[in-house]
This record gives structure tokens, sequence and C-alpha cells, in this order.
């Protein structure tokens, strides 16, 4: 009888603990996106600075790999690499100053393909590009309000305004106004 009650407690904590737990899990990946990629672009910031040269940041397929090329298209992660020619691709004989990976059930909605920073810090404008870079991280609850929160949502925003100063985000507010206006950015 001992062991019956002993079970059923158990199974009460494991059923209450079991979604907690995956919606803990979730929202670390979301912050670990988020903030990897902040630093990437903290990293390639004061790169510039310290090499005085350009340094560039854009979405890679294989974030990872020390041949890592530019790639759109890519949710897969960002790569840092010194610019010299300034053409916003990794090209052979450019260091490669960092990286992130970013989780494969981490969605990714950005408004950018290339970052590039000057030797002041500042970002260099690119043609066709935002003044202000966005990329919005979410999974299966999209940009909602996180629980038991009026201001906070799940998902989280990455923002590397024109002056080169990236921050991150989980305002629903802020998000909200991502998604709309010239060059929105969504949870995909």
């Amino acid at each position: 009888m001992e062991l019956m009650g002993t079970l059923a407690i158990a199974g009460v904590l494991l059923g209450i603990g079991i979604p907690s737990f995956r919606g803990f899990a979730q929202n670390g990946r979301l912050t670990g996106a988020a903030n990897d990629t902040l630093v990437t672009m903290i990293t390639a910031r004061n790169e510039a600075v310290r090499r005085q040269s350009r340094v560039s940041v854009c979405p890679s397929s294989t974030p990872d790999s020390t041949l890592a090329v530019c790639d759109s298209a890519s949710v897969k992660g960002y790569i840092a690499f010194e610019d010299k020619n300034s053409n916003c691709q990794h090209d052979a004989g450019e260091d490669l100053v960092s990286y992130t990976a970013v989780h494969s059930e981490v969605k990714q909605g950005k408004n950018i393909v290339c970052i590039g920073f000057a030797s002041n810090g500042f970002r260099v404008p690119v043609a066709g590009q935002p003044a202000n870079a966005r990329a919005v991280y979410c999974d299966t609850r999209g940009t909602g309000l996180a629980a038991g929160s009026t201001t906070l949502s799940y998902a989280r925003g990455l923002e590397v305004v024109a002056t080169g100063r990236p921050a991150v985000t989980r305002l629903a507010s802020d998000l909200t106004l991502w998604a709309g206006g010239g060059s929105p950015v969504t949870c995909p």
C-alpha cells in the first residue's frame, strides 16, 4: 500500500514536472541562440576596432567550419570574419574571428544578409539593407506572451542599430513593432 502511494505521488510530480522542464529547455535554446549571436556581434565589433579594419558578420550553413562561407538563406548560424575586400563574403585569406551555431529547433527570421563593422565600431551601411539589423528567434510557441507575463514574449529578438550597438530583447512590444514597417522581421 505504501509503495502504491509513493508511485502515485511520483506520477503526479512527473506529470507536473515534465511540461515545466520542456518549457525550461525551449527557453534555454532561445536564450542561447540570441545570446550566442549577440556575443558574435560584440566580438566582431571589438575586432574591427582592434584590427582597425572592417569585420563582417553573415549567416552561414556551416558556421563551425574553418572554410565557412556566407549563405543568406541559412538559419544555422553566423560567422564573423575580417572582410579585407569589403564584399560581405568570407573569402580565402580572410581570418574567421568568431561564429555561432543555432540549435535546429530554433526558428529564425531576419532582415539582414550582412552586417559590417568599420574600424571605429560603427555599422557600415550595406546597400539595400535597413538601418537597424534585426533577427527574431522563436520556436513552436511563436512570439506570443510568455506564461504569466504581460510584457515578455517567448521569442527573443536581436537588434544591431546604426551605431553598431547590439542588444537582445524579449519585450513583446518591440517584437510586434519589428513585425510591421518597411522591413518586417517575424517568426517564420
